[in-house]
């Protein structure tokens, strides 16, 4: 990446012999370049500086922090020997460095701290692996103590201090050396958190700056229990410093999701949404996909708040898998609002409780019933133009939904007057029915003149 920069120095050989004897840093610096130069972990831009005299160093370092953008990320790390004077000074000592000429071949802290005061960057990360020394005159106390205070020499804003020691650990009497130098194993440890990004210790996929010390501190602690890493941060927000390039969903979200527990799930869908807030780009994307399989939970609890929140984050377009389901609900519309023509259709055989002539029939005293229909039933069709205006009113959309209506009106009319011959026959019959059980009676009583005048 374009902002992110880094400049590691590393002195492995000295000019002066007793610096030679003590523990070299080996490669951890070209292990470290390796890391943060990786598109996949940190993405720095690197440079490396091995062995190089102090006036390369100083100008290298001035050129890192010169012109740098509010925006853009510094990361400065030196491993080697650090060396404080009688006086209390600190310099970090180079290829050249003579510990009886410290000011003029070796860098001072105090002009690392103003370079850093100069530069316009927010976000400042100084990685110190030093193991410390005093420089003291033969046979004569140190005026300063054995505390090198080096989170105070690097104080300010913007900035984020991490040291793998903040106490002398051996020094010079003559040519003569007493104590011993830690292994290197900060180092060691920073690499390795950040390459398979188990630093990574809250899961979101980051590993910043506060992660990665938590880490290492915990890790050198536990093999070296005299070394005390330090760390001090004056930054505004959070300092990214890679990426967890394995990253994977945390196990107790992979229980959550997979319990037939719909309240396990419901919570495993919070954490998702939690981590979908704070992770990365790789964390999104992985969490958004496990929040869209739980659109189509069994709970429409569960099932409902993905939905709810994948319409929120991605728009409804992108949710058609619970569409069906709310669609399934208005169908029964169209039931309680019938289309007029239908309407209309199934209105016309409402007619037929109209067999009002009924007692004309049954009042007509003629004998021949099977005539009598006819007239009736052509007289019965006329209450037709009733549904003609209904007709007109609904205005047939095809030609073809016209035809259909007009043959339906047809059907109708012809059962109209047949149900209208029918009746008349019932009627009719019924009449008949009743002269013959009179005449019957009337012959029973034997009474011929009875019958006589009836036949008048």
């Amino acid at each position: 990446m374009a902002s992110r920069h880094a400049l590691l120095i590393a002195t492995e050989t000295y000019a002066d012999p007793a610096l030679r004897r003590l523990t070299a840093p080996g490669g951890d610096a070209r292990e470290l370049a390796a890391v943060l130069s990786d598109p996949a972990i940190a993405g720095f831009e690197v440079t490396t500086l091995v062995d190089q005299p102090h006036h390369v160093v100083g100008e290298a370092i001035g050129e890192f922090y010169r012109g740098r953008r509010r925006d853009e990320l510094t990361l400065l790390y030196f491993t080697g020997h650090g060396v404080k004077d009688d006086d209390g000074s600190l310099y970090l000592a180079m290829a050249n460095t003579r510990r009886d000429s410290l000011m003029f071949t070796a860098l001072a802290a105090e002009l690392v701290d103003r370079a850093m005061a100069g530069c316009p960057s927010r976000q400042k990360v100084l990685v110190l692996d030093c193991c410390y020394s005093g420089a003291f005159p033969a046979g004569k106390l140190a005026k300063a103590g054995t505390d090198v205070h080096t989170l105070e020499r690097f104080q300010g804003r913007g900035r984020a201090v991490l040291t793998a020691s903040d106490a002398t650990q051996y020094s010079f009497e003559g040519d003569a050396v007493v104590g011993s130098a830690a292994r290197s194993v900060f180092t060691r440890h920073l690499v390795a958190g950040l390459r398979d990004g188990s630093a990574d210790l809250d899961g979101d996929g980051d590993v910043t700056v506060d992660e990665l010390y938590s880490y290492v501190h915990e890790r050198v602690v536990a093999e070296m229990p005299r070394q005390r890493p330090k760390h001090q941060s004056d930054v505004e927000g959070r300092i990214v410093l890679a990426r967890n390039p394995r990253w994977e969903l945390p196990e107790y979200l992979r229980h959550g999701l997979a319990s037939p527990i719909a309240s396990d799930r419901m919570n495993a869908l919070e954490g998702l949404k939690r981590l979908n807030r704070v992770g990365n780009d790789l964390v999104r994307a992985r969490t958004a996909e496990e929040i869209r399989r739980l659109v189509d939970d069994d709970s429409r609890t569960v099932s409902a708040a993905a939905v709810a929140w994948v319409a929120e984050a991605e728009g409804p377009v992108a949710v058609d898998a619970p569409e069906p389901p709310l669609a399934a609900g208005p169908e029964p519309e169209p039931r309680t609002a019938p289309v007029p023509v239908a309407a209309g259709r199934q209105a016309e055989p409402e007619p037929e409780p109209e067999p009002e002539p009924e007692p004309q029939a049954a009042a007509e005293p003629e004998p021949s019933p099977v005539r009598e229909p006819g007239p009736q039933a052509a007289a019965e069709p006329e209450p037709e133009p009733q549904t003609a205006p209904e007709t007109a009113a609904t205005e047939p959309v095809t030609a073809a939904e016209s035809d259909e209506a007009a043959e339906k009106k047809k059907l109708s009319r012809r059962a109209k007057i047949w149900l209208a011959v029918a009746i008349a026959i019932l009627v009719a019959g019924t009449v008949l029915l009743i002269l013959l059980l009179t005449l019957n009676a009337s012959g029973n009583s034997g009474s011929s003149n009875s019958y006589g005048s009836f036949r008048s």
